[in-house]
């Protein structure tokens, strides 16, 4: 079999460029471990910037009665509290709903969707490119350029610069809350924080980051973990007391928050897969929206003949530079704040006293609309 792109994982940023790809006139297959439709960690807040893609792309999210998320609120365990209005705001989506209604999308458009399914290899050859996979029917198929969205685990054949695992574990479920649901709650434990805010259907995503060390302390136990770490948070400990939970926790280990490489052995890197995006930008789900639609773009002129492959990648990198390295560094910087309970509580009482100290991190974190395919691709090779 014979196509013009791979994509090699299907969460936002891989579908998102397989639906760009589609529609474009370029056969894409969409390669995804597992089966739609599925509950990822993820807080599950989508910046305003979004929307108008999201729109784009199908998503009717006028039309869904999702939450508006118009404020943020931050506590830590000795109860000091901060709370302001987001510039920008976001709306409040699960990744259970969102990436399936995506995948229905993608399949409407003539893409193919090989979900429960493994990469296990990519050969460059004088055609193209072949990926191997263990699907009994595609096993082996050949295209002409290929995208890594794997997330933060990439395959087996290619994890060699990421063996070592440490960093934070990831915790999500969704509850039944009595907080408000215009208000994103980020509540900060001695090893980790909490974000709590409302998703579709009147559920609440609940989702926190702990220090691996903890968990490797406690034997992965987080019931355990929970009570001794979160619980020194009196919002926390109240909340978890008295929330609902309506699923089940999903968890995911080997969080790490660095700088990866944006190509490699003839793949673009999308999302988290070219280096994980700290959950304190707000951004995550938005920056893997972005990050589509400039690979997809920039794919778009390679395949159409415009551009190298040299030039592919590099034009790449040039764009994804530009769009993200200020809001990452911000996120980044915020992130170590969080992880030390002097310079949260330094931060809170700064936030307290300079109101719009907290409002120009949180522009700083955040983007202007991400711009519809069409009107994205630049290239210094014209």
């Amino acid at each position: 079999m014979k196509a013009d792109a791979a994509i090699l994982g299907g969460g936002l940023a891989g579908l998102t460029a397989a639906i760009i790809l589609q529609r474009s006139g370029y056969q894409t297959i969409l390669v995804e471990k597992k089966v739609y439709p599925f509950h990822k960690v993820c807080g599950e807040y989508l910046s305003l910037e979004s929307e108008p893609l999201l729109r784009w792309l199908g998503i009717p999210t006028r039309q869904m009665d999702l939450p508006v998320l118009r404020k943020l609120r931050i506590t830590e365990p000795s109860g000091l509290s901060f709370q302001g209005n987001l510039p920008l705001g976001g709306i409040g989506i699960s990744r259970y709903l969102l990436d399936y209604e995506l995948k229905k999308i993608l399949e409407k458009e003539g893409g193919l969707v090989l979900d429960g399914t493994s990469a296990t290899g990519i050969t460059q050859t004088e055609e193209g490119i072949e990926i191997r996979t263990n699907h009994p029917q595609y096993d082996r198929f050949g295209v002409r350029l290929a995208l890594g969205a794997f997330g933060r685990n990439k395959p087996g054949f290619l994890q060699e610069e990421d063996r070592q695992r440490s960093g934070f574990i990831g915790v999500k479920r969704h509850v039944k809350a009595d907080i408000p649901a215009d208000r994103i709650e980020l509540h900060h434990f001695p090893g980790g924080y909490c974000g709590i805010s409302a998703i579709e259907n009147g559920a609440y995503c609940l989702c926190y980051l702990l220090d691996e060390g903890i968990s490797k302390e406690q034997k992965g136990n987080l019931e355990e973990i929970e009570r001794r770490y979160l619980f020194q948070n009196p919002v926390l400990a109240r909340y978890l007391a008295e929330f609902e939970p309506l699923t089940g926790r999903v968890s995911t280990a080997g969080v790490m928050f660095r700088p990866r490489p944006l190509s490699r052995d003839g793949l673009l890197f999308l999302g988290d897969s070219a280096g994980m995006i700290p959950p304190l930008a707000g951004n995550g789900m938005s920056m893997a929206l972005h990050s589509a639609v400039l690979a997809a773009e920039i794919s778009g002129l390679y395949l159409s003949g415009q551009i190298t492959l040299k030039q592919w990648a590099k034009d790449y990198e040039k764009q994804w530079k530009s769009a993200f390295s200020i809001r990452l560094r911000m996120a980044g910087n915020l992130q170590h704040i969080m992880e030390n309970p002097n310079f949260t509580r330094l931060t809170l009482r700064s936030f307290r006293l300079f109101p719009a100290l907290f409002s120009l991190s949180a522009r700083l974190t955040h983007g202007s609309n991400i711009p519809l395919p069409g009107s994205t691709a630049k290239t210094g090779n014209k």
